[in-house]
């Protein structure tokens, strides 16, 4: 019988990433709306700036809520320019996994650190950002949740 070769998973585009962002997102609000809690709406700088720590986190081989360039979520936020007056953050690693959105998931709703950013209440916006990491078929995924800022929300 002749062997067949494992073939390595296939990269995903960047149009998959972004549909899993965008899942990932849509499980939040699930969660949010059994707690009967408002969902978050997306709000794409965000997403923006957690796409970067996802892509930081992988090419600069780390793994924690403190860039060592860039610092916490608040300097990164800042550094973006988006205005906000509450923020939080979950990140995740994930390998071998079929589905990382619903191992990410899991993991947060697990840990009462991260649970408690997806059903703060005081948070009103999110925005998620996935990095695929193609030598160890890593994902890396940031979440950012916010409150902007009054004059993010005034009329122009």
């Amino acid at each position: 019988m002749p062997q067949q070769r494992r073939q390595p998973p296939k990269e995903p585009t960047e149009r998959e990433l972004r549909a899993l962002e965008q899942r990932i997102h849509a499980l939040v609000n699930e969660q949010r709306k059994r707690a009967q809690l408002e969902p978050l709406a997306w709000h794409e700088a965000v997403a923006r700036a957690a796409r970067d720590h996802s892509k930081n986190m992988a090419e600069r081989n780390f793994f924690d809520h403190k860039d060592p360039r860039w610092g916490d979520v608040d300097k990164r936020l800042n550094r973006f320019r988006i205005a906000w007056r509450a923020c939080g953050e979950n990140i995740f690693m994930s390998q071998g996994h079929s589905d990382p959105a619903r191992i990410a998931m899991q993991g947060w709703m697990n840990s009462p650190g991260h649970r408690a950013n997806i059903l703060r209440q005081q948070f009103t916006h999110a925005g998620v950002g996935v990095f695929y990491r193609k030598h160890d078929q890593a994902y890396f995924i940031t979440q950012i949740f916010i409150r902007p800022s009054e004059e993010h929300n005034r009329p122009r």
